[in-house]
């Protein structure tokens, strides 16, 4: 029998299976994608669980995802890090001369006397020596609270909970937004595939006949 003939005579099976499994490919995805969120309450259909993977994965995801922003992203010594910079030695200072200038003008406005003493190269000297004080004690300082940070602040915990905590609803409507299009392909990405296979299912039909 000719090739052509061959094709004419099966052109239904031709189209009608690559188009079902087309159809099955992309339903089988677009299902595997939403079941990624949902669904949100796990119920049992023919005895089997089905249950969305990030809310039955929730808490487990929290947990590693706080051990990883504490071990890899952010620790105790990056924000020990930050507060001893030059840049934040340099915004100690200013802050602390804007508030000595600040007290200086308060009392001077409150004791008139005060300010026959305390004017001009004296009033700078004055506020200098009060800032290079201040600027020599806040490393130590720094120091005490990161302590106090250390011994109340635990990364890992926070994230935990916030992510526990976090509206599965907002966290799917974040990551439909951001990566719909490539969600999109997957699902079409299944239909192709299923279309290609049932082409494949056709012609092995036909070599065998």
């Amino acid at each position: 029998m000719q090739i052509p003939q061959t094709i004419s005579d099966n052109l239904p099976l031709l189209i009608l299976v690559p188009t079902i499994a087309a159809l099955i490919g992309w339903v089988t995805n677009f299902l595997a994608v939403k079941m990624i969120f949902r669904p949100r309450r796990p119920f049992r259909i023919f005895g089997l669980r089905i249950h969305g993977l990030i809310p039955r994965r929730q808490k487990e995801l929290a947990i590693s995802i706080g051990e990883t922003v504490q071990r890899d992203l952010i620790s105790h010594k990056d924000v020990q890090k930050v507060l001893s910079s030059s840049d934040v030695e340099a915004r100690i200072r200013k802050l602390a001369g804007e508030q000595i200038d600040l007290f200086i003008s308060r009392i001077i406005s409150e004791n008139p006397m005060v300010a026959m003493f305390i004017q001009g190269s004296l009033a700078a000297t004055i506020k200098e020596r009060l800032v290079d004080q201040m600027s020599a004690i806040a490393p130590t300082f720094l120091d005490q609270v990161m302590q106090q940070v250390e011994d109340n602040l635990d990364f890992k915990h926070i994230v935990q909970e916030k992510i526990e905590g976090f509206d599965l609803s907002k966290l799917e409507e974040i990551i439909y937004r951001i990566s719909s299009k490539e969600l999109k392909m997957i699902e079409v990405l299944g239909g192709v595939l299923g279309f290609i296979v049932g082409l494949a299912q056709v012609a092995l039909m036909l070599v065998m006949q």
